[in-house]
């Protein structure tokens, strides 16, 4: 199978995160069925989609044309097998409830035709107790979206237990082709990568906030204004290495410190993970002009 080969792509449950990730596939023009279990749910979908094409139109992001061809691309049944018989690729995004989704899965497996791709967009149940019943073990995927999904670009992949490193390439290349970011991900863990780093955070903001740390305004204040501000540039790598931490003397660094051995090894090597260490200079002023660009748009914007 190649990425040619999926022609139709369909969305199992129209709710939050479904008729967003609908809309990815049908800007990009691939004919998306959505299917869920009311006329009533569906109207609601059609209401969200065409909700977000305004906002699309309005932000000068699409014009009105390609927001109707969009919505002209989706289309929307109660009918699970009809929706079967003409998907390439089928993401779920129902319920976070592990016994619906192996019995939707199930069904999928018995009505899709066998180059079909399964995708879930859990974000907490793993891969190998929700596809544990079905038979085509090798198209079992995870694309996880952020909401609003047809906002946030990133989407987290992942391979079930027997999955093909071809259904792994063709579903990343899905994503690239529907312009999404594709996040691979090299196991499975409840959670997966990036709920876990969010929830981290969150776990030690609401422990400080209950010890009168901060008011729940101020932590908020001061995680979109420091390190929220310049996490459009860069993550915790790259913030290391811009940052020069790694040039620091060894005990400064304190690698003894850390526990983890692979981690420590990395820390011993005193290098960076992405910059150029001989172009660190360069690197730094890249980094300040786009930390200005975006201080102007957001904060002094009115001063100009």
């Amino acid at each position: 199978m190649q990425i040619s080969d999926i022609k139709t792509v369909g969305v199992v449950g129209g709710g939050t995160m479904g008729f967003g990730i609908a809309i990815n596939f049908a800007l990009w023009g691939y004919p998306t069925i959505i299917s869920d279990l009311s006329p009533e749910i569906l109207a609601r979908s059609r209401a969200h989609i065409a909700k977000a094409m305004e906002l699309f139109v309005e932000g000068d992001l699409i014009s009105q044309q390609r927001a109707d061809e969009t919505m002209n691309r989706i289309t929307t049944t109660t009918d699970l097998a009809l929706l079967a018989v003409q998907s390439d690729f089928v993401t779920e995004a129902i319920i976070e409830r592990a016994e619906d989704k192996r019995a939707l899965f199930t069904r999928l497996d018995a009505l899709c035709p066998p180059h079909t791709i399964f995708a879930s967009n859990t974000s907490r149940l793993v891969l190998s107790d929700i596809g544990a019943g079905i038979e085509r073990q090798d198209k079992l995927m995870l694309t996880h979206y952020f909401a609003p999904p047809h906002i946030v670009p990133g989407v987290e992949v992942a391979k079930g237990p027997g999955t093909t490193d071809e259904t792994f390439e063709i579903t990343c290349d899905l994503m690239t082709c529907a312009r999404k970011i594709p996040i691979r991900l090299h196991k499975e863990l409840p959670g997966y990568l990036l709920n876990r780093i969010q929830g981290a955070m969150a776990r030690e903001a609401s422990r400080l906030w209950s010890e009168g740390m901060a008011t729940a305004e101020d932590i908020e204040l001061g995680i979109i204004s420091t390190f929220g501000f310049r996490m459009p540039h860069e993550g915790p790598f790259m913030h290391y290495d811009l940052a020069g931490i790694w040039k620091w003397p060894e005990d400064v660094r304190n690698p003894s410190a850390i526990e983890d051995e692979k981690l420590r090894t990395q820390m011993l090597t005193g290098r960076p993970w992405f910059v150029d260490p001989a172009a660190f200079d360069e690197a730094v002023e890249r980094r300040d002009r786009a930390y200005i660009r975006r201080l102007k748009a957001l904060y002094w914007k009115d001063d100009a």
